[in-house]
């Protein structure tokens, strides 16, 4: 059971030190995320002395839980709506609240929508 937890342990150390990687080198890779995926792999790998397997892995998770990053404004929107923030873009839409799971729904408005469910 304790290697079981060093090993998540050392997987999520990995796949924060590939989006802490990709963090500061998109910039240099607009456009191309199958040479910043390389380059990321490559550091792991090399750097890091990670196993190529795994370090292509944590980078492909790395990766999508950069582009997968939502916000709620919570000072936008009203009783009905949610302002969701893409944070990389900063686009914003108002969402209804029915079409969002009750996690996302402030607080007020979660026992009118399990109701209404």
């Amino acid at each position: 059971m304790n290697s079981d937890t060093s090993a998540k342990d050392y997987r999520s150390t990995m796949q924060a030190a590939a989006k802490a990687y990709l963090l500061r080198h998109q910039d240099e890779y607009l456009g191309d995320d199958e040479r910043l995926y390389d380059r990321t792999c490559r550091y792991l790998v090399h750097g890091l002395e990670v196993p190529t397997f795994m370090a292509q892995r944590l980078v492909h998770l790395a990766m999508t839980e950069l582009s997968c990053r939502v916000a709620i404004d919570r000072g936008q929107g009203d009783e009905t709506r949610l302002c969701l923030v893409h944070v990389s873009s900063g686009e914003r839409a108002l969402f209804p609240l029915r079409y969002l799971p009750l996690r996302l729904q402030p607080p007020t408005a979660q026992p009118a929508a399990a109701a209404a469910n």
